[in-house]
Order: structure tokens, then C-alpha cells, then sequence
């Protein structure tokens, strides 16, 4: 027996120094709370480089130049070098027993880097890291939640794009299309708080800068694929077509003619179709729209169309190209297409919060869907709200119309309850939109005023609220005196001027800006140098 013992210990040496060098340096496939979270920062990074090198064509080794970086705490990110090939970065944790390592590639032929990794390696147990190993792990905690690294874009713009639209690096280093960050909040449910500036982007495309559009557009449409939390940004970049303003259609076109292989022209141009459809056909009920305003909108959605289906040819991973195609789908009341739509865009993007609520919107009872349609697919939707809480929104959405539907029916009681319901679901802005337009038709004004300020913090350039916001602040002005007189008059004249900018189309907002021009001449905001 004694012999027997002797020789099991003897085997157990070998054992006991492999596990023990594994510890050291095996890389882990499970990776601990540390490890998830250094992986995500590295992540983020990714997709950082890959806006960073669509304008400079080059990766940068300086955080400081491509984004400002929320990490989660206790997470050090360190990018070892960088240059026209490619990145290399490692992160690590200040309460990890891992270092996470990933990297990027481009031979310059492809608008993002093949990402290696992340990949995590034991590095060292020290003394206190044993003592808590098994027993605490110390991370953030729920009520102060790690916020997402900010996915930054092309950096600030000093002049604008030449017209000879050169891509060199001088010219694509100088192109900035976010807006700027509107108080300390770096992110807004999960998505990072700067977003598109719609303006600047019209400048490009004004000044007939295609292959900076082309660059841009196309970064952001493949990083969308890696990170979700691009969504926003990439869509309110397209957004900034979809004015029905005839002038902008040369240009368009010429950047379709000059780029044929350009998805990002195919679409561009086609969110002009679609917006001069919907302002052909007007806003009044179909009972009120004449067959002349059909025949208009059904000519510019057709065109619309034909420009998706190209843009989809030529790339067949646009979840921009899907969006509006099921946009069209639900305008036909094509239930079938929308869903073979959104299962295909879902597969490229699971996490999307957007693609998700264009869908749902395709299963209101005006499209022929139903309540209980939208539930089912809220419910089917869920699951992913582990990784994207916005998603938890869509819950939401059957409330949400249930008290526009009340509200029109004279029905308030119902609305505002209805109302009330739908943001339980979270804070969404379209929500706290109709909530604020309750409110201010209810002369609540102060309450309406909260509810725009809340859309406009998710949705800074939403031309609607900006407008919503500008009447109740009038209203307010009204009613007040001095420096809080004038602080609501200012405001307001801001609010409808730039409403008036973002859709030069839209008669109303022209016909306000009139009005304050000549009753409030003395609060319009001063001319831009």
C-alpha cells in the first residue's frame, strides 16, 4: 500500500505543474467579470479605429485622437502601436488575474480591419488576488453601471471639404460629422451620447465631397455590424437625405453617376425619394388626399425602391438598405416581406434596437398588424435586451399607440394612461414625445417642456420636437417677464429655426420662423460668421 501511495504521488507532481503553469498561461475560453469587461473596451476600440481610419487612413496609437473612452472601472487600455496596416492594443484590470490582447489588420484594401482576438491569458495571482479569488471579484457596482466605451467619429473639421473632393489624408482628417456633447453625459442608454450632425453632412454633399461621404458612410456601416452601439449614429447620417428639397437631387444624382458602385449613393438618394413620396402625398387622411398626391407619392416610392434594391446588390450587408426596405414593405401593408426583412437584418445585426422598431411599427393595426402582433414580437425580441436594454422599449410600443389612437378619439384619460404604460418600458424619446404633446395640448406647459427636453437629449436634431419644444416655450415666454421673458423667447427662436434648417420642406415650421421673425424680431438667434 505504501509503495502504491508512493507511486500516486509521484504522478501527481506532473499533473500539479501543468495546472499550475496553466494558470500562468493558458488562455481562458470562459473569461471571468474582469475579462468581460476588458474584452468589451477592446471592442469598442475597434470600432474607434475603424471610424478613425475611413478619414485618416491610418490607425492612431493616441486614444486622445480617435475617442473619449468611458471604460468600465478598474479596466487600463493600452494600444501598443498603430499605423496604416493595422493596431494592436491589450488591455488589462486592475482587479483581473487577465491580460486581453486584440488586434487589426488592413492591407488598405478594405474599408474596416480583420479583427484577432480578443484573446485573455493568465498573467499572476498576487496576495491579494488569492485572497478574493472564489470568494469576491471586485467590479462595478449595479447602482453605478461601467458606462460603454464612446465609439468616437472622424475628428473635429477645420474647414470644410474642397470641392475637387480629393481623398487625400489632409482633406479626410479634417471631416468631423458629430455633434458636439450637450452637458457631462457621455452615453444615453447604452448607446454613446454624441450623435450624427445631419447639417454636416449636407455640407459634403453640397460641396460634392463623395469620396468622403463614400469613406464615412461606409465605416460606420460596417462597424454597425461589430457594435450595435452605432446605430444611431449611422442612421441620423442617412437621415440627413431624407428632406423632400428638390435641390439636393443634382447633387445626388451626380454622386450616384460618379460612384455606380456606391451603396452608400444608392441610399442617400433613395431617403430623398422616400421623404418626397410622403410629402407628395401630404399628411391629411386618405379620405383627404386626392388620387394626384397618390400618383406623386407612389412615383417617388418606386424610385425609392429601385435605388434599395441596387443598394442592396451592391451591398447585400446594409442593414440601412433594410431598414428602409422594410419601411416600404410596411407602406404596402406586405407583412410577409417585412418579415423575411427583419429575420435577414436581424442575422447581421441581433442586437439592433432600430431595425427592430421599424419592424414593429410594420405590425400596427393601421398596417394591418395587431396588438397582440406586437406583443408576440416584443416578447420574441427580449432576450436580447441582456446585451442592448434599449430593446426592452419595445414592450412598449403597443401602449404608445393605443393612447395616440385614445388621444384622437378625444379620449385623454385613456391617452395619458396609455401613455404612462408605455414609458414604464424605459425612457424612449418617442414616448416622451407624445407624453409632451399631451401635455402642451393640455396647456402643461412646464410638464411639455420636460418631456421635449428629454426627446431632445436622445434625439438632438429631431426637427419635430424641435418645433414642439419652440410653442411651449413661446407659450411660456408669454407668460413670464424679464430675463426668464427673454431666456424663453431666445430659446424658442433657436428651437424653430433650426426645425426650419433640418426640413426646409416642412410648411409649418417656415410658417412659424415667420411668425416669430415678425412678432419676435428681437430674440432671433444672431447670423452664423
Amino acid at each position: 500500500m505504501r509503495s502504491t501511495h508512493s507511486e500516486f504521488r509521484g504522478e501527481r507532481g506532473p499533473i500539479a505543474i501543468f495546472v499550475l503553469l496553466c494558470v500562468f498561461g493558458c488562455e481562458r475560453n470562459t473569461p471571468t467579470v474582469q475579462g468581460a469587461e476588458m474584452r468589451a473596451a477592446l471592442a469598442d476600440l475597434a470600432s474607434a479605429e475603424d471610424i478613425y481610419y475611413a478619414t485618416n487612413f491610418t490607425y492612431s496609437a493616441d486614444q486622445s485622437t480617435i475617442a473619449t473612452l468611458t471604460l468600465p472601472q478598474g479596466v487600463t487600455l493600452t494600444i501598443e502601436n498603430a499605423d496604416q496596416r493595422g493596431w494592436r492594443a491589450r488591455a488589462t484590470h486592475e482587479f483581473g488575474i487577465e491580460m486581453c490582447s486584440e488586434s487589426g489588420r488592413n492591407d488598405g484594401s478594405e474599408a474596416i480591419a480583420v479583427v484577432e482576438g480578443p484573446t485573455c491569458k493568465m498573467v499572476g495571482v498576487t496576495t491579494m488576488q488569492r485572497d478574493v479569488r472564489g470568494r469576491k471579484i471586485v467590479a462595478a457596482t449595479p447602482a453605478d453601471p461601467p458606462a460603454p466605451a464612446e465609439v468616437e467619429a472622424p475628428t473635429p473639421a477645420t474647414t470644410a471639404p474642397s470641392r475637387n473632393d480629393s481623398p487625400d489624408a489632409s482633406t479626410a482628417g479634417e471631416i468631423s460629422l458629430l455633434l458636439p456633447l450637450a452637458g457631462q453625459q457621455t452615453e444615453d442608454f447604452g448607446y454613446p451620447a454624441p450623435t450624427i450632425d445631419r447639417l454636416a453632412v449636407r455640407r459634403l454633399l453640397v460641396h460634392r465631397s463623395y469620396d468622403a461621404l463614400d469613406l464615412v458612410l461606409a465605416a460606420y456601416g460596417d462597424s454597425v455590424l461589430r457594435d450595435y452601439r452605432v446605430e444611431y449614429r449611422l442612421f441620423d447620417a442617412y437621415a440627413a437625405f431624407g428632406v423632400a428639397v428638390p435641390a439636393f437631387e443634382p447633387f445626388l444624382t451626380e454622386w450616384v453617376n460618379k460612384k455606380p458602385k456606391s451603396a452608400a449613393a444608392r441610399l442617400a438618394r433613395a431617403s430623398f425619394f422616400r421623404a418626397s413620396g410622403w410629402n407628395a402625398r401630404g399628411t391629411s387622411y386618405a379620405r383627404k388626399t386626392t388620387s394626384k398626391q397618390f400618383q406623386g407619392m407612389e412615383y417617388f416610392f418606386e424610385r425609392c425602391a429601385d435605388d434599395l434594391a441596387e443598394a442592396h446588390r451592391l451591398e447585400p450587408k446594409s442593414i440601412v438598405a433594410y431598414r428602409q426596405m422594410i419601411d416600404i414593405a410596411t407602406t404596402k401593408s406586405d407583412r410577409a416581406s417585412a418579415r423575411v426583412l427583419i429575420k435577414e437584418a436581424t442575422a447581421l445585426q441581433p442586437h439592433s434596437f432600430l431595425l427592430r422598431a421599424t419592424y414593429m411599427n410594420s405590425l400596427l393595426p393601421r398596417w394591418g398588424g395587431s396588438y397582440t402582433a406586437m406583443a408576440q414580437f416584443a416578447a420574441e425580441s427580449a432576450p436580447y435586451a441582456a446585451r442592448n436594454p434599449r430593446i426592452k422599449a419595445l414592450a412598449g410600443f403597443a401602449d404608445w399607440d393605443k393612447g395616440r389612437v385614445s388621444e384622437s378619439a378625444g379620449n385623454r384619460g385613456d391617452a395619458i394612461e396609455a401613455y404612462e404604460r408605455a414609458l414604464q418600458f424605459g425612457n424612449f424619446w418617442q414616448f416622451r414625445y407624445q407624453r409632451g404633446t399631451y401635455n402642451s395640448r393640455s396647456d402643461q406647459n412646464e410638464e411639455a417642456l420636460e418631456d421635449f427636453n428629454s426627446v431632445l437629449s436622445q434625439y438632438p436634431q429631431n426637427d419635430e420636437a424641435l418645433s414642439a419644444r419652440a410653442t411651449v416655450e413661446y407659450e411660456l415666454g408669454r407668460n413670464a417677464f424679464g430675463e426668464a421673458k427673454a431666456a424663453y423667447f431666445s430659446q424658442a427662436f433657436r428651437d424653430i429655426a433650426l426645425a426650419a434648417t433640418l426640413d426646409p420642406a416642412n410648411e409649418e415650421y417656415q410658417s412659424d420662423l415667420a411668425f416669430y421673425n415678425k412678432n419676435i424680431p428681437e430674440y432671433a438667434p444672431p447670423p452664423e460668421s
